[in-house]
């Protein structure tokens, strides 16, 4: 092989090397936000901002449903985002972190906020019958818990979030960010 294939190819490796390593986050751009579907994110040095709010009306037969906007705070490091239908948010992170929001449209009465450290069992019964995303990028439902990482749920009103995954390191942050949580008009 000659020597300028030959560096060629290293070069070749090393590009490619670099390339798929390189982490890509939502949050690391230009702008200070960027729109999404129904909202934006507001990008800050230190955390991220999703304000989630519509005026689109949902259906049931000849039911209508209101969605509820909220604003929430979230760590940086953004990998990925789905929403659906006005009820399901899941926001992944490195190495399987998870924040999720599930929103109870049809709740009339307001609920207490609590906090508490969900056993295994519970935190598979919340994953595998209470979220409904999936199709997309990342599927919490394929996760795996990993023995050492923290979870936990946490009621805000009609919003129950899941803190799936979280490294030690990380827990306090995730913790005290999403704890912010408020709907908004």
């Amino acid at each position: 092989m000659k020597a300028s294939s030959l560096i060629s190819c290293v070069l070749l490796f090393a590009l490619f090397s670099f390339l798929s390593s390189c982490n890509k986050y939502l949050d690391v751009s230009k702008s200070n936000s960027i729109p999404i579907r129904q909202g934006f994110f507001e990008f800050y040095h230190d955390s991220n901002l999703l304000i989630y709010k519509t005026n689109v009306i949902l259906t049931r037969d000849t039911e209508k449903i209101y969605p509820k906007s909220f604003k929430i705070k979230v760590p940086k490091k953004l990998k990925y985002y789905e929403f659906k239908s006005s009820s399901d948010f899941a926001l992944y992170y490195d190495k399987g972190q998870v924040i999720f929001i599930k929103i109870d449209l049809d709740s009339k009465n307001a609920m207490n906020d609590t906090t508490y450290i969900p056993t295994r069992e519970q935190l598979n019964e919340f994953i595998q019958f209470k979220t409904s995303i999936g199709d997309g990028k990342y599927d919490i439902k394929k996760i795996p818990l990993y023995q050492e990482s923290k979870s936990a749920i946490i009621q805000k009103g009609d919003a129950v979030i899941l803190l799936y995954n979280i490294h030690a390191e990380n827990y306090n942050q995730f913790f005290e960010y999403v704890n912010e949580f408020k709907f908004i008009n």
